[in-house]
């Protein structure tokens, strides 16, 4: 019977295996949410093999380092990103044929993080943030990769605070709404939405009252309406100019729904007047304020004083009940919207 291993004293690894050791490496995609997007973390290469095509950050594994440290260390030589949130480990690549070069492994992580600017380094020319719907060909099995990150970050999104990572401490349901709708890639119903998530329990809303116990930022106790928003001099102008465009695409679609109602009933009620020939036709119903002068009347008024805050209005401030979450992950119930 031939023997598989020799010993070979004074060295790191003694013992010497006839297998044929394989290459290990690690990759980590990185998700951000940045101007009401979801986007992912890329390196262009500048090395062979795939010189010059976009990758996630990663590489090979040192032989006294665990994969997690492996990945923290590329991560940062690639692009200066430091992680406050814990990788998590996504799953092992092993296609025979992944890697041109030679035989390899991979070990693939994923992590979430407040938008931060990047810089390409190491053997990487350069880092920058891809919206997940607008990526480049992608090198190596990398595809297949972000793939499965998009599928697990879908998953543990009903089971994990993904919000505590990608907003900011405090936020409305529309904010919310949106990030969840960037990550699962579906539209949800407004009223649906905040009923469903103010009955999870996982939103504390911020009182504006000075006597609270949570410290609430100057520019919250002032106002909870969206008007304080585009007032508010630290928001990027193309941010506060984002969130009135959203504001008004929900406000006149709002008015467009009850203006068809509206019209239905109203045609109902005069249908018997003109077949009896009372009337020989229906008056049309028209608003009378242009929509773009209700808007600025309803969502940004000129009079900006601060409005009582009802729980749950548009406009009002949250941040999530961390021990609620852990609670319901204990209890394995599944966060529905």
């Amino acid at each position: 019977m031939d023997k598989t291993n020799t010993y070979v004293p004074g060295t790191k690894f003694p013992w010497r295996y006839k297998y044929e050791h394989m290459a290990v490496t690690t990759d980590c995609v990185m998700f951000t949410y940045d101007d009401w997007k979801l986007k992912v973390l890329l390196i262009r290469r500048g090395t062979e093999q795939c010189k010059d095509m976009w990758a996630f950050p990663g590489g090979f594994l040192k032989t006294d380092e665990t994969a997690e440290q492996g990945a923290l260390r590329e991560l940062v030589e690639e692009t200066a990103l430091t992680p406050s949130s814990p990788l998590v480990q996504l799953g092992v690549f092993s296609d025979v044929d992944r890697d041109p070069r030679e035989r390899v492994i991979t070990i693939a992580f994923y992590a979430l993080v407040k938008h931060a600017d990047v810089l390409g380094g190491d053997d990487a020319d350069e880092a920058a943030w891809f919206p997940v719907d607008e990526l480049p060909p992608l090198a190596f099995d990398h595809e297949k990769i972000f793939k499965a990150a998009m599928e697990k970050l879908r998953r543990d999104i009903h089971f994990q605070p993904v919000g505590f990572d990608l907003l900011d401490s405090y936020f409305t349901i529309p904010d919310l709404q949106r990030l969840y709708e960037a990550i699962l890639g579906v539209k949800f119903d407004r009223r649906n939405f905040q009923r469903k998530i103010l009955a999870s329990g996982i939103l504390d809303e911020v009182s504006d009252s000075y006597e609270e116990e949570i410290e609430v930022p100057e520019v919250l106790r002032e106002s909870h309406t969206t008007i304080r928003k585009e007032q508010d001099p630290d928001r990027p102008e193309r941010i506060r100019d984002k969130e009135r465009e959203i504001a008004r695409e929900d406000f006149v679609e709002s008015k467009n729904q009850a203006y068809t109602e509206e019209e239905r009933l109203f045609s109902k009620k005069y249908d018997s007047i003109v077949s009896e020939g009372i009337a020989t036709s229906k008056p049309r119903i028209m608003t009378s304020k242009p929509i773009e002068e209700l808007f600025t009347q309803e969502i940004y008024p000129v009079d900006s004083t601060p409005k009582k805050s009802r729980p749950g209005r548009k406009g009002s401030w949250f941040t999530f009940n961390k021990k609620r979450y852990e609670e319901m992950k204990e209890e394995e119930h599944k966060l529905e919207f």
